[in-house]
C-alpha cells in the first residue's frame, strides 16, 4: 500500500498508543506484510509462528509486542496486544489515504427537496438523495446510492456506493455501509385469504446506532409494527439477513451468511460464527457465543459458547452415521 503523505513513527505512535523504541523522524507511508514491506511501510507481528520473518523483513518499522520483538533490531512499535495496535494502525493510514476526498454535492447527484446536507459531507456521482434526508458533518455518500425519503446519516459515516438505504431509516455516526447492502426493504409478512397471500405493510423503522460496521450485499428488514434496532458498536459481515424488528444489542459481531428471523433478539457482547440461524421470536441473553453452522431454535439465557451440526467426516461415514441418527429414537424408548 502506498500514499502521497506519509506519517512519522512519533505521530504514528501517539495515534495508535505504542511504545516507540528507534528514530521518531522516520517517516513511513503504510502497512503492509512482513515478508513484502519495503522500508518506507509499517508491518506487524502477532505470532509467534512468523517469527522467522523477522530477520528478514526490510519493513521501516515493526508493530510488535515485548516479547515478540527481542530478535528484530529496527524500529518498533511496541504495545501488549500488537493486532490491536495493527487495527488502529489500518484506520491511521485509511485516514491519511482520504485526505484528499473532494466535499460537496456532485453536479451528476439528484437531491430531493427538504434536504439537508452539510457542506463538510461529500455526495457521489450518481447518488440519489430523497427529500427530507438529512446528511450531517464528514459523512460520505458513495456513487450510485439511493437514500429514502426521511432517512438521517449521523456525522463521520460512510456509505459505499450501491447501498440502498430505504425511508425513514436512521444511521448513527462513524458507521461504514459496504456495497450492495439493502436497509429498510421489508420481511416477510403475509396472511392468508382464502388460499391467498394478503401482504402486512411494514411501518416501522431500521434505527442503527454508533460505529457500526455492514458488510457488502447484507439486507436488514424494517420492523413490521415498531423498530428493527442495531445498537452501538455492532460488526455485520457480508451476506447477512437480519429479519423485521430484530434487535442486535451493543458490541456484537455476526459473521457472513448468517440468518437471524423476524421478532428475535440479540444480547449485548455476542458473536455469531458463520452460516449460523436463529429462529424466529426467540431471545439471546449477553455474551453468548455461537459456533459456524449452528442452528437456534430456543432462547438462550445463560452466557456461554453454543454448537449444534456436526463436524465434517468421509462422506461413507457420514450415511453411516445418518442411518444411526434416524434410529436415535428407537434406541430411546426401548430403554
Amino acid at each position: 500500500m502506498s500514499l502521497v503523505s506519509g506519517i512519522t513513527l512519533k505521530e504514528l505512535a501517539y495515534k495508535i498508543g505504542a511504545d516507540l523504541e528507534g528514530d521518531p523522524t522516520k517517516e513511513v507511508l503504510g502497512l503492509n506484510a512482513l515478508d513484502s514491506a519495503s522500508d518506507d511501510e509499517v508491518a506487524f507481528i502477532a505470532r509467534e509462528s512468523f517469527l522467522s520473518s523477522i530477520t528478514s523483513t526490510k519493513a521501516g518499522a515493526l508493530i510488535c509486542s515485548n516479547d515478540l520483538s527481542k530478535g528484530y533490531s529496527g524500529n518498533k512499535l511496541i504495545g501488549e496486544d500488537p493486532y490491536l495496535l495493527y487495527a488502529r494502525s489500518t484506520k491511521v493510514f485509511k485516514e491519511l489515504d482520504n485526505t484528499n476526498t473532494a466535499l460537496g454535492i456532485s453536479k451528476l447527484a439528484h437531491v430531493g427537496k427538504n434536504v439537508s446536507i452539510s457542506e463538510k459531507s461529500n455526495v457521489a456521482n450518481f447518488a440519489n438523495v430523497s427529500d427530507g434526508v438529512t446528511i450531517e458533518d464528514g459523512v460520505l455518500i458513495g456513487s450510485g446510492v439511493f437514500i429514502g425519503e426521511n432517512s438521517v446519516i449521523r456525522s463521520g459515516s460512510k456509505i459505499y456506493p450501491n447501498v440502498t438505504i430505504y425511508d425513514s431509516v436512521e444511521i448513527g455516526s462513524n458507521c461504514i455501509i459496504h456495497g450492495g447492502t439493502v436497509i429498510g426493504s421489508d420481511g416477510l409478512g403475509f396472511a392468508k385469504d382464502k388460499g391467498k397471500w394478503v401482504k402486512i405493510e411494514h411501518l416501522g423503522k431500521v434505527i442503527i446506532g454508533d460505529n457500526v460496521e455492514i458488510g457488502s450485499n447484507t439486507s436488514i428488514d424494517r420492523g413490521s409494527v415498531g423498530n428493527t434496532l442495531i445498537e452501538d458498536n455492532v460488526k455485520i459481515d457480508n451476506l447477512v439477513h437480519l429479519a423485521h424488528n430484530v434487535k442486535i444489542g451493543s458490541g456484537t459481531a455476526i459473521a457472513a451468511n448468517s440468518a437471524v428471523a423476524g421478532s428475535s433478539s440479540i444480547g449485548k457482547n455476542c458473536t455469531l460464527a458463520g452460516c449460523c440461524a436463529v429462529v424466529d421470536n426467540i431471545e439471546v441473553t449477553d455474551e453468548v457465543h455461537i459456533t459456524a453452522m449452528s442452528l437456534i431454535t430456543k432462547s438462550i439465557k445463560e452466557k456461554g459458547v453454543y454448537s449444534s451440526g456436526t463436524p465434517f467426516m468421509k462422506n461413507k461415514d457420514w450415511k453411516k452415521n445418518a442411518v444411526s441418527f434416524k434410529k436415535l429414537h428407537k434406541f430411546i424408548t426401548s430403554k
